[in-house]
Formats: structure tokens, sequence, C-alpha cells
């Protein structure tokens, strides 16, 4: 009888710990001015089966994976229920919620993960300790910023997370039910167009992907014209794939007017079924110029000789930031440009992009984007090398990718993230816009700092992409050269208290080859020798003298000949 009876309890027990129906429901992070309002909104089934201090939210920091805030349930103000489902949120104080790109917000119960409840905005990232501690991101797919009064909530019916979607800022509900929510019962089909919904103007003759998301519905779809000035429609097509998004040619001389809508429905019988929130446009083609980037930037003496024109022009991805990208077509002074807002593109992608030529407090960017099409990839021009003092005094460089060399941080706080370096010739700014993990230190030395030139503020300012921007060891970046030759990594990463570095030496001269590691400051820690045949070596986070070292950054470097060839790990204590 006890046997069944502890059998009984460890049974209940283990239906107890896999059983929390608990999920983020709504927050709001970011404000287009001064950040107002903060607070999270958390959905509890059955609360009272639990105690709320057994559950903690923890905010993490993408720029780096750390946790930065975490709050337990029972410091939640109780909002109103539904059926058996409570919500609870949370009011932070200004800038209580971080709004880099991108950040995330865990859920835990115990200690433990709840599965799916480790969400991102702004992008993906792998956390480092805490409840969620190597375990990367869900990306909800929307982001802020909002107007005050606005938030990120899901949308739909059903009784569990993935019942739901999220939607664009909209009206915030702390405490109560989100806009077009229901909570409980059995989850509804849900169709909803997300593009084009109201004051797209498309051409004649031009592509766009009609997009849209679907709950609790897997079937094939309709996809309609809507023409609102007679209420008729038009059958674009009659059944495909419920994936998302469907490309639609737009005929060269179909009607042009300022009143379509797009209705998208099951493909069988119409229900569900939703359609634009508002009307959009077909225009004619709107005429435009093709510029490369040097015609467009080129102006000694004041803005762009194009200001206002529609332009078209080629490029390849260089840096990528939260809110705008950086483009060039070439090496050198004028060959680079800023391209606002931010597109799906990566580092690398060559593109045809067609807008408005724009000068934003004097910077020239390319605006309103038309249209933009990824022709592939490409390499990426090779950084100009110029003084600190010509980074912080020409326009030659605006959006240019440059580096600067042997630099020196003279000021390692100018507030709001940025610092400053000199190489002798006169300081410049570092902006922070990129993802990297280098903390400025006063009198710090560094071999490189290679970044785009951008103009903020009335200032140009270096900013560096990540961490591989910054050369702290005088190992420079890696070239194609020794890229090909040398296959190197480390794992784990992050890693307590070893980890094994592998390498694969696709080059035939192997002699004197040696992996050295060094800390942040760019000091020698640890020197191996490689022998013939070797592929991996064990690091147990000592020096040469059998010592630990201390937690942090190091970087390993593989010498081989002529080539080298370095990386990044993080030990963790």
């Amino acid at each position: 009888m006890k046997q069944i009876n502890v059998i009984f309890i460890l049974f209940s027990l283990a239906i107890s710990l896999s059983a929390q129906n608990i999920w983020l429901n709504e927050f709001h992070y970011d404000n287009v001015s001064t950040d107002v309002g903060e607070f999270l909104e958390i959905v509890l089934e059955d609360a009272g089966s639990y105690t709320l201090s057994d559950f903690t939210i923890t905010l993490y920091n993408g720029n780096g994976g750390a946790s930065y805030n975490s709050k337990t349930l029972d410091l939640f103000i109780t909002g109103t229920s539904s059926e058996n489902f409570t919500l609870y949120y949370y009011e932070f104080p200004e800038g209580g919620i971080q709004n880099g790109s991108p950040d995330g917000i865990a859920i835990d119960y115990q200690g433990t993960l709840i599965p799916g409840q480790f969400l991102s905005y702004e992008g993906t990232f792998t956390a480092i300790g805490g409840p969620a501690n190597g375990v990367t991101s869900i990306d909800i797919g929307v982001s802020e910023p909002g107007e005050i009064g606005e938030s990120l909530q899901l949308f739909g019916s059903g009784s569990v997370y993935a019942d739901f979607i999220w939607q664009e800022p909209a009206l915030e509900t702390p405490g109560n039910l989100n806009n077009g929510q229901t909570i409980g019962g059995t989850p509804e089909p849900t169709i909803i167009v997300v593009s084009p919904n109201g004051g797209e103007q498309w051409e004649q003759g031009s592509t766009h992907p009609i997009t849209w998301t679907s709950i609790n519905f897997d079937e094939n779809v309709k996809i309609e014209l809507g023409m609102l000035w007679d209420r008729t429609r038009e059958v674009l097509v009659a059944s495909t794939e419920n994936d998302g998004s469907w490309e639609w040619n737009i005929p060269t001389d179909h009607t042009i007017s300022d009143g379509y809508a797009i209705i998208i429905s099951d493909a069988i019988d119409g229900d569900p079924m939703d359609q634009s929130d508002g009307p959009f446009s077909i225009i004619e083609p709107i005429p435009v110029t093709p510029y490369t980037i040097y015609e467009i930037q080129y102006s000694p003496t004041g803005p762009s000789p194009h200001v206002g024109e529609l332009v078209e022009t080629t490029g390849v991805v260089t840096a990528i930031f939260e809110y705008y990208f950086f483009i060039q077509d070439g090496p050198g002074a004028w060959n680079g440009i800023v391209i606002y807002p931010l597109q799906s593109v990566e580092i690398g992608d060559e593109i045809v992009i067609s807008g408005m030529v724009d000068e934003y407090f004097d910077k020239t960017e390319i605006t309103d984007i038309i249209n933009m099409t990824i022709l592939g990839t490409a390499d990426i021009p090779a950084p100009v090398i110029i003084s600190t003092s010509a980074l912080a005094s020409s326009e030659d460089y605006e959006s240019v990718l440059v580096k600067v060399q042997d630099v020196t941080v003279t000021n390692e706080d100018l507030g709001n993230g940025e610092w400053e370096i000199d190489d002798g010739s006169g300081p410049c700014i570092v902006g922070h816009l990129g993802d990297y993990t280098y903390v400025p230190v006063l009198d710090d030395f560094i071999y490189s700092i290679t970044g785009v030139t951008d103009f903020t503020y009335s200032a140009f300012k270096l900013e560096p992409r990540d961490d591989d921007d910054i050369d702290l060891i005088g190992v420079g970046v890696d070239d194609q050269v020794s890229a090909s030759k040398i296959q190197l990594y480390n794992y784990p990463n992050p890693f307590n208290p070893s980890t094994t570095i592998s390498f694969e030496l696709n080059t035939e001269n192997t002699e004197d080859a040696e992996l050295i590691i060094y800390n942040l400051k760019g000091q020698k820690i640890r020197e191996y020798s490689i022998f013939n045949n070797q592929s991996s070596i064990i690091w147990n986070g000592k020096d040469d003298n059998g010592k630990p070292v201390a937690s942090g950054i190091y970087f390993y470097s593989l010498k081989v000949g002529d080539f080298e060839k370095s990386r990044k790990m993080l030990l963790l204590k």
C-alpha cells in the first residue's frame, strides 16, 4: 500500500510540474519619444493551483545574452479572469524594459523554463545564464516603437499560446483581454491579411507579395481583389497553399484606383475570411532614374544634388543596425549610402533598390522604398584606412566602410553608449549601434576598428558592427585566403570549466603551427604547439602557469605559417 501511495504521489507531482499553462500575452517597451508606461502581461491557467512566487519572469539583454531584471508573478497586479484563466500585469518604471536589438523575456516555473516562453523582439539570440541558459529565443515577429498607450499583444482565440499570434502595436489593455482576443473555449480558425493592409501604392506592372497569417487553419486559401467602388471581386487565385505569401504580378494595364482591398478566405467555403483593414492603390509606374551611389552622394559643397528625386541604385549591404542599413558599390569616398527604414537583408547581399533621396539632418539617405530586389551575394568592399581626424571631419566617407588603426581610448563614456578614440591625429566618436561586447576603458590600446561612418546629432562617428570589427590583439580581420585555409571553432561556448578548440588545417605548410589564447586586453594567456594530424586541444580555463583565469571573454588564434585565424569564446564561472 505504501509503495502504491508513493507511486501515486510521484505521478501526481509529475503531472503538476508539466502542466503549467502560462504565457506572455502583452507588453509595451518602446515609445517613439520618451519611454513611459512600460509593462508586461501574463496569462496563467488554473492560478489557484499554484504559488505565484514559483513563477519568475526574466528580462534578457540580447547584447551578450545575460539577464538584467526579473520579477516573480506574485509581484504582478491581478487583472480580469476569463473562464479558468487569469491575467496578471506588472508596470515598470521608465526604461525598465530594454529596447535594444534584440532583447528577450523568459518565463520559468521553479527555475525550469516554460517550453516556448523564451521570446524576443527585434531579432533572436542565445541566453547566457538564468532559466533560459543556452536556449535560442523565439522572435515574436513584431516590434515597437509605438505611440504612448499602445502595446504588442496576442490576437485570436484559444486556450494555449500557440492558438494566438502577435499583432502590430495597438491600443494597450493591461489586465484585460487584448483587442480581438478570446481566451478559453474551442479555438476558432482565423485568417489575418497582413499586406496590403491599407495605404500602399502599388504600380502597374510591378510584383508584390500578398501576405497573411492564419491560426488554427491549414487548408488552402482563395485570394481575391475587392473593388470598393462597386463592391465587386476579382479572383486572383482560386486555391493556393496556406503558407502566408503569394506573389502578385500586377498587369501593366490594370485599372488605376485608390479603392482596392485584398480578401483572403478558405478556398472551399469562404470561412474563415479577412480583408485589408483599409484601401490600397494601384498607380501608374513612377519614373525612377538610375544612378550610382557615387552620383547620388558626391557633392563637396552641400547636400546631394538629387534630393527629392526617385532613384534606383545598386550596392552590397555592408552594415545592418536597428532602424536602417548601409550599402556600397565600391571602396572609397562617396561610395556608401544609408537605406531607411530597415529591410529584410543580410550583410553581403547585393541589392537593387528604388526610393526617394532625402537629407535627414544632413545625412544623405534613400527612403520611401518603392522596390527592392536581392540579386545574390557579393564581396563586401574593402574598408578604407583613414585617420581618426579624417573620419570626424570628412563628408567624403559618410556611410562608407572604413578602418582606423593603432588607436587609444581617450574617453570611455561620452554618454548614450558612445566613446572616443584617437590615433594621434585628433579624436573621433565611436557609436553604439552595433552588436559588440567590448567595454571601452580609458587608455586602452586597440590595433584597429572597422565600421561604417555614420552621421547623427551633427557629428560623424564610427559604428563597428560586432566584436570582429574591434581588433584588440593585433590579429586583424580574417582575410578570404586565411578563411579558406583554416577551419576553427570551439564547443561548448560559453563553457565551464573547459572547452574543446577544434581546427582543420587545409594547407600544406603545417610547421610551426600554434594556438594562442589571449584575454580581452590582448595579453597572452596560454600557448599550444600544434603537431601534424592534430585536430583539437582542450583548454581547461588555466594559464601557462596552471593558474585558473577569471570569467570573461577570451580570444583564441591559430597561426599556421603566413595564415592566421581568430575566434572568440566566453568562460563562465
